[in-house]
C-alpha cells in the first residue's frame, strides 16, 4: 500500500485540493472550446454528475489556495517542514512503491507523468536503477510560478499547466511509462475523463496508478470540494456520488488489467495498459 506517501494531514490534503478542483471547474465540459482532432469524442462514456456551482468554487477557493502555498514557500513548509524538504530536494530517491511500477532499467529514459502534482511534485527525483524524467502538470501551475518567483524558489521539477481533462491535447498517446495521480482526481471536474485520457498517454505495458483517500465526499458530507468518492467493490474500482455511479474497472477492462487495493482509509488502483492507443 501507499500509506507512507499518503499519511499526511487531512488539512493539508484539503487545502491542496482546493485549487485543483476549482481550476478544473473552468474548463469546458463539451468539445466547444477544446480542439483535438486526434482524440475521438467520448460522449457516451459514463461520468459522475458534475458538482454544482463550479464557478463559485473557483472564485471562492483560488485565493485561499494561493495564499496557502504562498505561506508554505515563505515558511519552508510551515507546520510540515519535512514535506517541503522532500519536495524541494533534487536528490530525494524515487519511492520504492513507485519504482515497482517502472520497467527494467536500461539506456532509455523512463518517462513519468504526475497529474495534479501541485507546485512541486512529491515524487522522488532520482533512481539508483533507472534514468527517470518526471513531467508534472497542474491546472494552477501559472499561479504557482508567480508565488515561487516571489520567494526566489526554483523547484527541482517545475510543474506546468494542464487540466487533467485535456491531457491528450498536450501529450501524444503512448508517451509515458508511468502516469501517477495522488489525491487529486477525486476532486477533479470529470475524473473518469481524466483516467481515460491518462491511460491513452500511458505506453502499452506501462502503468497508470491512482493513490487516493477513500470516499472523501462521504467523509466530508459532500461539502465544498468533496464531490467524488473513490472506492473498491468486489475487486472493482468504483467512482460514485449522490447522482451517479461508474464501475471504472468494467468500463476500461478492454484497455487495461485493473487492480484495486483498499484498506479502511486509502485506495490504490493500478491500470496496466494492454491495448495500444
Amino acid at each position: 500500500m501507499l500509506r507512507p506517501m499518503l499519511d499526511i494531514s487531512r488539512k493539508v490534503l484539503t487545502r491542496v485540493r482546493r485549487g485543483l478542483y476549482a481550476a478544473l471547474a473552468d474548463i469546458p465540459t463539451s468539445a466547444h472550446g477544446v480542439t483535438n482532432s486526434a482524440v475521438p469524442a467520448q460522449a457516451s462514456t459514463p461520468q459522475a454528475s458534475e458538482p454544482q456551482n463550479a464557478k463559485a468554487l473557483w472564485t471562492e477557493a483560488l485565493p485561499t489556495e494561493i495564499a496557502f502555498w504562498d505561506n508554505w514557500f515563505k515558511t519552508h513548509g510551515g507546520e510540515w517542514p519535512e514535506d517541503y524538504k522532500v519536495r524541494m530536494d533534487p536528490d530525494t530517491p524515487l519511492q520504492s512503491f513507485v519504482e515497482a511500477y517502472l520497467p527494467p532499467g536500461g539506456e532509455d529514459i523512463i518517462e513519468i507523468l504526475d497529474v495534479g502534482a501541485g507546485p512541486v511534485t512529491k515524487l522522488g527525483k532520482r533512481s539508483a536503477n533507472r534514468k527517470i524524467r518526471i513531467t508534472a502538470v497542474d491546472p494552477l501551475a501559472d499561479a504557482y510560478d508567480r508565488v515561487m518567483a516571489k520567494y526566489g524558489v526554483t523547484p527541482p521539477v517545475r510543474t506546468t499547466w494542464c487540466h487533467g481533462e485535456i491531457l491528450t491535447t498536450r501529450f501524444a498517446p503512448e508517451t509515458f511509462d508511468l502516469v501517477w495521480a495522488q489525491n487529486s482526481l477525486d476532486h477533479s471536474y470529470e475524473p473518469v475523463r481524466i483516467i481515460e485520457q491518462a491511460l491513452t498517454l500511458t505506453k502499452t505495458g506501462g502503468y497508470l496508478v491512482l493513490a487516493h483517500a477513500r470516499n472523501e465526499a462521504v467523509n466530508e458530507n459532500y461539502q465544498g470540494l468533496h464531490q467524488w468518492n473513490f472506492d473498491g467493490e468486489d475487486g472493482d474500482f468504483i467512482i460514485w456520488n449522490r447522482q451517479s455511479r461508474v464501475n471504472v474497472s468494467k468500463l476500461l477492462q478492454a484497455r487495461a488489467e485493473i487492480r484495486a487495493r483498499v484498506d479502511a482509509t486509502f485506495i490504490e488502483v493500478s491500470f496496466r495498459k494492454t491495448v495500444r492507443g
